[in-house]
C-alpha cells in the first residue's frame, strides 16, 4: 500500500471546485439583494403618481379657497352699500313699484 499520488490530485481539484461553487453561491446571493424586487418598483411609481395627484389637488384647492375669500370680500364691501336705509324724506324706487 504505497502512497498514490492521484488521491492528491482528486483532493486538491475538489478543494477548487469547492471554492468555485461557493464564490458562485455568493456572487448570486449579492445579486438578489442588490437589485429590488420588480413589484417594488411598480409601487415606487404608483406612489409617486399618487403623490403628484395629490399635490396638484391641493393647488386647486388652494385656488378655491382664494377665489371665495375674494368673492366674498367684493361682495361684503357692496352688501353694505345696498342694505343702507334711505333717509327718511328720500323715496326709494322699490317703494314705489319700478
Amino acid at each position: 500500500m504505497g502512497f498514490e499520488i492521484w488521491w492528491v490530485f482528486v483532493f486538491v481539484l475538489g478543494i477548487i471546485g469547492l471554492q468555485t461553487v461557493q464564490r458562485i453561491a455568493v456572487a448570486v446571493i449579492e445579486r438578489r439583494k442588490s437589485a429590488p424586487p420588480p413589484m417594488l418598483n411598480e409601487l415606487a411609481e404608483k406612489v409617486d403618481r399618487i403623490s403628484q395627484a395629490v399635490e396638484a389637488t391641493a393647488i386647486e384647492v388652494e385656488r378655491i379657497g382664494e377665489s371665495q375669500r375674494f368673492l366674498t370680500r367684493v361682495l361684503g364691501d357692496r352688501q353694505p352699500a345696498a342694505l343702507q336705509r334711505p333717509e327718511a324724506g328720500e323715496v326709494s324706487r322699490r317703494s314705489v313699484g319700478q
